[in-house]
C-alpha cells in the first residue's frame, strides 16, 4: 500500500476545472479527495468529516487566505494545510504562512505525482509539530521519563512501518554503550550516549519511505533530504536538552567525518562529541549487518573491515580499536530488539 492510500485531502478550489483535474488526479494517486469551492465551505466540511490535509490556494474568495489557517489551527490543529499557488514571487507571503503555521508552500506548475509527494511530507510535518508541542508541554513539567518514552514511541512507530530498520536504534545503542564501557566511561556519562544512540534516526520520521528505500543512486534533492534528519532529530530532541545537556548536540552531530567531510555542519577530529563518534561506528557496522534495500546482510568482518579502512577518515582512530576490542559481543544481526534489551539488563547496562 502507497504513503497516500488512507490519507484524506480536502480541496478548496473555486476554479471548476482546475478543481476536477485536482480531485481526478490525486483520486487516481490513491488519495481519498473530496472538493469544495471556498473557505467557508471548507470549514463547514471539517465541521462534519475528518481530513488529514487541506489543499488551498491562500487568495480565495471570502474569507483571506490568512484567516482561513488561523482558524484551521485554532479549531483543526492536527489538519495539516498546504497552499497552492501560482504566485511565485510573494516571498512575504510565503514567510508569514509558514509563521502562521502552514505545512508547504507549494508553486504551480507541479506535476501530480510530485504534488501527491507535497501533501504527504505536509501531513508528515503537522503529525511531528504536534508531537513537538506535547514535549514541550511535559519538558515544562519536568516529565524527563514521559517526553522520552514519547520519542522511543515514535522511534518504534518509524522502525515499525520501515523493515529495513527495524530494531536498529536499540542495537545500535547497545554497541554504543559497549564501546563507552570497554573505554571505563561512567554510568551517567553512558546513559547520555545510550539515549542519544536510541534516538539517534529519529529525524527520519519526516523522511519519505520511497527515499529511504530507493534501490538505485539518490539524486541530490534525495540526498539533501536525508542530510536533514539529523537536524531535525537534533530539533525532536531539544526538550530532553534539560536533563541530559549533551543529547541535541551528539544527535546533530552523528553523520559527521573525522575527516571534517560530513553533514551538516562539516566539523571534524575532536570537535565531534565523543558519543557521536562512537554511534557513526555503530551505526556503520549494524548498517552493513543488515538487508537493505540496495543490497543483503553483509557479515560481521565485512563490517569490521570497513570500519578499520575507514579510520582516519570517516571514523576516529583512535576509537577503532575500542571497536575491534568490543565488536565480538555486538548482537548478531538476526537477533530481535527485546533479546537485545535482556542481554542488556543482565549486563547491567
Amino acid at each position: 500500500m502507497n504513503a497516500q492510500a488512507q490519507i484524506r485531502v480536502l480541496i478548496v478550489e473555486d476554479d471548476p476545472d482546475q478543481a476536477r483535474l485536482l480531485l481526478y488526479g490525486l483520486t487516481k494517486e490513491g488519495f481519498l479527495a473530496a472538493v469544495v469551492e471556498s473557505a467557508t465551505s471548507a470549514l463547514l466540511r471539517l465541521k462534519q468529516e475528518i481530513f488529514d490535509v487541506v489543499l488551498s490556494d491562500l487568495n480565495m474568495p471570502g474569507i483571506r487566505g490568512d484567516e482561513f489557517l488561523r482558524r484551521l489551527r485554532n479549531d483543526h490543529p492536527s489538519v495539516a494545510f498546504a497552499m497552492y499557488t501560482g504566485e511565485t514571487q510573494d516571498v512575504s507571503a510565503a514567510v508569514n504562512a509558514f509563521r502562521n503555521g502552514i505545512d508547504d508552500y507549494l508553486t504551480k506548475p507541479m506535476s501530480t505525482k510530485e504534488l501527491a509527494k507535497a501533501l504527504v511530507g505536509a501531513v508528515h510535518n503537522r503529525q511531528r509539530e504536534l508531537f513537538m508541542e506535547r514535549q514541550l508541554r511535559m519538558a515544562r513539567h519536568g516529565q524527563f521519563e514521559a517526553v522520552y518514552r514519547t520519542q522511543r514511541a515514535l522511534v518504534r512507530a518509524m522502525e515499525t512501518k520501515d523493515m529495513y530498520t527495524r530494531h536498529h536504534s536499540v542495537k545500535v545503542a547497545y554497541c554504543t554503550v559497549l564501546m563507552a564501557r570497554e573505554m571505563g566511561l561512567d554510568r551517567p556519562r553512558m546513559r547520555t550516549f545510550k539515549v542519544a544512540a536510541l534516538l539517534h534516526d529519529i529525524g527520519k520520521i519526516g523522511v519519505p519511505l520511497t527515499v529511504l528505500h530507493k534501490e538505485g543512486a539518490l539524486d541530490d534533492k534525495e540526498w539533501e533530504i536525508i542530510k536533514k534528519h539529523t537536524t531535525d532529530g537534533a530539533h525532536i530532541v531539544e526538550p530532553l536538552k534539560k536533563y541530559l545537556p549533551e543529547v541535541v548536540s551528539i544527535v546533530r552531530h552523528e553523520h559527521e567525518r573525522w575527516d571534517g567531510t560530513g553533514y551538516p555542519d562539516g566539523i571534524g577530529k575532536l570537535d565531534i562529541p565523543l558519543a557521536s563518534r562512537l554511534i557513526m561506528i555503530a551505526d556503520t557496522y549494524d548498517a552493513i549487518c543488515s538487508d537493505r534495500a540496495y543490497r543483503k546482510a553483509q557479515s560481521p568482518e565485512v563490517a569490521a573491515e570497513v570500519i578499520r579502512a575507514g579510520a582516519g577518515t570517516q571514523f576516529d582512530p583512535d576509537l577503532v580499536p575500542i571497536f575491534e576490542r568490543s565488536y565480538h559481543q555486538f548482537p548478531k544481526p538476526e537477533l530481535g530488539a527485546e533479546a537485545v534489551l535482556e542481554r542488556e539488563r543482565e549486563a547491567g547496562g
